[in-house]
């Protein structure tokens, strides 16, 4: 005989997808807590979630689980008549509602779903806690894009849902299968084109349509309705206007839930004036910033550093800021793609956006100058992960220095700044294209000039267009000369032997280098300097003079020790790799290979990673380990292919990578070397960080679309339990530094940006 329903709780009109981990947290909290609110940006999923959360509790509430919908009761109604109408309580005009709700519900075990409830939240909040005090054994579940703020409240942002993550190059990372924003647009797209699936051949594009849709899913199924008439990839073409776009919402939802600008213009007027203002304002940020970032740029015209402070507030209570966990670094905050096209448009573009755009310029120019003055110094790795953090926002105010007229100076003065940022981050082709940008915008001799000369001359050596090189370092020596550049004059020798080195010409590359050092106090107070011992001692091996390298790297660490600096470390640690593998002291050599690795990888310094396994391998084929060193040539030879010139082309380097390929080929039957050519080729970077350091990697199982190492798992877990950095480094008995990268790890491989997204991720497998 069927159960007879208790309450009013309509069923799905469309398929529930994804938010298995999300249902789970949810549930979790409504067993600890009577107040549960789920908050979110617009058209991220909180009714549908909340909906599909009470229906699986049913057994749980014998009176009932009911559905108030709240979002077409207009501000100051009398909301506790609404929820006696929806409940279906009797009403006695000669008690209070207020009083009829606590004396009828009393004895009630039952759920009360409040949906949409942001815009009665002074209402809602008092009769709340009202009904939880008297009525003690319901419980409330509230949608609302922003908290109640009322004693006993649990809070849960509502992420958007979970996508895979894109290389640089435009691959996807990890593979498709098992992410809920993919499953999402695959199942509303089948609706209108039976038989569509998402596969190899068309991933990458659904990919990153999701990814512009912010993994909404209000937005991925307006979008979805599109495949009637369009393609996956036309209606990423069209997005660049998604308001006018995404407008074939469902005609039976409540009027804020039809449109993509319907939603967001819902938030947009809960928002109070200064909250508008700050929001239009923000804008124009590419992507996350700090508060410092948010004072640099709004201030002004009527906004003061207080209204900053509290609207940024506001606007993270109202969830259209997203605050995104840093780990005792500096808070950011994130505007999605939506949310700030939204605030862009509302800015009105002119005088006003430009003025805006050129504070943005300013902050991150200055940010550039000074983590290039402080670069010789303990703060590298940080500072790189600053600027990865902001490499949109570097994009934006670069592109505006190469757009808008009279600003060429400044892109100069940024693109020349970030020198540390392009070859310590591995962004050779990125900083060559910036700099060769902005080189042509401005063309008259300056100090600016001349540096910008002098850095794209390294930048392009190092990507092997050495002849280019040459001619920009000959125009970098004659304006600096002109302007009387001394700074830019003093870094000439180094530039000198570096292109010397890279062509091939050891002899005269150790004499500019030579010179470079002559002045003693130049390593010790310039960071590009500094690496001139660590080249001199490179070329000086080359000569077979080893005892002469090995003093060169050890001055060099001995600097790196006294400065706290671990960039110029990692290359001398290379060379002494180099070294103790040419004296036959394998296991010396490995030690400060895979510290040279390490520090390599804290920098995601691509090119010195793959050098680093390169000569990892030469050392695995000498101690007779040659299919280890066939997978690690291979992984290289494939990574190494968008970088430039294959080894920085070192024609040394070329004839002991050959020498190490015969010794592989004469001990490997040809089945085990293609099995070993096949996995190295099919290795990503964090896969062949893992194996080139011996440590284990994860089964993979059909359920695990992102592979975390056992450690990873293992912190995410107590990510999970609510455990901070510091509190996990203490569990595990490793270094704060350690749980931060873990977790920085754990945020990139799973495509997530918030530490409740690795709680649904874990709670997706518990």
């Amino acid at each position: 005989m069927a159960t007879r329903r208790v309450g009013r709780l309509p069923d799905d009109l469309t398929s529930f997808v994804g938010r298995r981990g999300a249902i789970t947290q949810v549930k979790r909290l409504l067993s600890t807590s009577r107040l549960v609110t789920l908050t979110g940006v617009a058209g991220v999923g909180k009714s549908r979630l909340a909906t599909r959360v009470a229906r699986d509790l049913r057994r749980a509430f014998p009176d009932g689980i009911w559905l108030v919908e709240l979002a077409k009761v207009p501000a100051r109604n009398h909301l506790a008549r609404v929820l006696l109408a929806t409940l279906g309580l009797r009403d006695r005009p000669a008690l209070s509602a207020e009083d009829l709700l606590a004396e009828q519900l009393a004895d009630k075990r039952m759920l009360i779903v409040l949906d949409g409830c942001e815009h009665l939240l002074e209402e809602c909040g008092p009769l709340v806690g009202g009904l939880l005090a008297a009525a003690p054994e319901v419980r409330v579940l509230v949608t609302s894009r922003a908290p109640l703020a009322i004693a006993g409240e649990q809070v849960w942002p509502v992420p958007p849902m979970v996508m895979p993550r894109l290389d640089r190059y435009g691959h996807v990372v990890q593979r498709a299968t098992g992410y809920e924003a993919l499953e999402l647009f695959a199942d509303r797209a089948s609706a209108v084109v039976p038989g569509f699936a998402v596969g190899p051949e068309n991933e990458a594009l659904v990919v990153r349509l999701c990814q512009q849709l912010d993994g909404l899913p209000l937005a991925i199924e307006l979008a979805a309705v599109w495949m009637r008439s369009l393609s996956v990839e036309e209606i990423l073409d069209r997005l660049a206007d998604r308001y006018r776009l995404l407008t074939l919402g469902d005609r039976n939802a409540v009027p804020h839930h039809r449109t993509l600008r319907a939603a967001i213009e819902w938030s947009f007027d809960l928002c109070s004036p200064t909250e508008q203002a700050l929001w239009a304002r923000l804008s124009v940020f590419a992507s996350s910033f700090d508060l410092d970032a948010a004072e640099a740029v709004c201030v002004g015209d009527g906004v003061s550093t207080e209204d900053v402070l509290v609207g940024v507030a506001g606007l993270v209570e109202k969830s259209v800021l997203t605050k995104e966990d840093q780990h005792d670094a500096p808070t950011r905050y994130r505007l999605l793609k939506t949310i700030q096209e939204y605030g862009r448009e509302r800015l009105g573009g002119g005088a006003k956006e430009l003025v805006l755009r050129r504070r943005h310029r300013d902050h991150f120019l200055l940010l550039a100058e000074h983590i290039d003055a402080e670069w010789l110094g303990p703060n590298q790795a940080e500072w790189l992960t600053r600027l990865l953090q902001d490499r949109a926002n570097l994009r934006a105010a670069l592109d505006f220095c190469r757009t808008e007229s009279g600003e060429g100076h400044e892109g100069l003065r940024m693109a020349a700044a970030l020198r540390f940022f392009w070859m310590a981050g591995g962004l050779l082709r990125e900083g060559r294209y910036w700099l060769d940008e902005a080189l042509q915008v401005s063309s008259g001799p300056s100090l600016q000039r001349a540096r910008a000369l002098a850095v794209n001359s390294l930048v392009t050596g190092l990507q092997g267009d050495t002849d280019t090189a040459n001619g920009l370092l000959a125009e970098a020596r004659e304006v600096a000369t002109q302007v009387k550049a001394d700074s830019v004059t003093a870094s000439i020798a180094h530039l000198a032997g570096t292109i010397a080195m890279l062509r091939n010409e050891h002899a005269r590359a150790a004499t500019w280098f030579t010179e470079a050092l002559d002045r003693d106090d130049m390593p010790r107070h310039d960071g590009l300097a500094l690496l001139s011992l660590p080249k001199l001692a490179l070329v000086t091996a080359f000569r077979g003079d080893y005892g002469r390298a090995v003093e060169l790297c050890e001055q060099c660490r001995e600097i790196c020790e006294e400065h706290g600096e671990q960039w110029g470390r990692g290359w001398a640690e290379m060379v002494l790799g180099l070294v103790r593998w040419r004296q036959g002291d394998f296991p010396a050599a490995l030690v400060h290979l895979h510290e040279c690795l390490r520090i390599k990888h804290l920098f995601s310094d691509l090119t010195g990673i793959l050098l680093a396994i390169e000569l990892e391998s030469w050392v695995a084929a000498a101690q007779q380990h040659p299919a280890r060193a066939a997978r690690l040539t291979s992984a290289v030879a494939h990574l190494w292919k968008p970088l430039g010139s294959y080894l920085f082309g070192i024609e040394r380097y070329f004839a002991w990578h050959a020498e190490t390929e015969a010794r592989i080929r004469n001990s490997l039957p040809t089945p085990e070397l293609r099995a070993a050519r096949r996995q190295g080729a099919e290795d990503t970077v964090e896969e062949l960080i893992r194996f080139a350091l011996g440590e284990r990697e994860p089964a993979q199982t059909a359920d695990t679309p992102a592979r975390l190492t056992p450690r990873e798992q293992e912190v995410a877990q107590l990510v999970a339990q609510g455990l901070s950095n510091r509190q996990i480094a203490e569990q595990l008995v490793i270094s704060k530094r350690t749980s931060d990268s873990h977790i920085e790890h754990i945020l990139a491989k799973l495509g997530v940006t918030s530490r409740a997204q690795i709680a649904v991720w874990v709670a997706e497998r518990s």
